[in-house]
């Protein structure tokens, strides 16, 4: 069911069941904007994994293309800590990137959900 409004990272944040944090990274591997409570430092670390995350995402997502004799455009990634904590990444049709940090027990459709939606939309909304 669509959203009657765009998502924003802080809509996304405050409303996607155990999401934390949420960052948007240009294909650059700028920082483009942040949800509150991220430091200046700690959004540049992240833009810098993200960078080359979605590098291995994006090459990992054309072996499985190739060996499955289809086309699977990259639409996300999770990475989760022993912890249960999970890092979802987007990647968005301009090529700049989205992630969300999750608590234990995110719902993680729910973000990856969202965070495709705000993909979709161009980005054209406000952090």
């Amino acid at each position: 069911m669509p959203h009657l409004q765009p998502i924003s990272l802080d809509a996304l944040v405050t409303g996607a069941t155990g999401a934390v944090a949420a960052i948007h990274v240009s294909p650059e591997g700028l920082v483009l904007r942040t949800s509150p409570g991220i430091d200046r430092d700690d959004a540049d670390r992240w833009a810098a994994a993200m960078s080359a995350l979605g590098a291995v995402s994006i090459n990992s997502i054309g072996i499985v293309g190739v060996l499955t004799s289809g086309a699977c455009p990259w639409s996300h990634s999770v990475i989760e800590d022993r912890f249960g904590q999970t890092l979802t990444l987007v990647g968005a049709p301009d090529r700049s990137m989205l992630a969300v940090v999750g608590a234990k027990g995110a719902d993680l459709g729910q973000i990856a959900a969202q965070l495709i939606e705000l993909a979709d939309q161009g980005l054209a909304v406000a952090a």
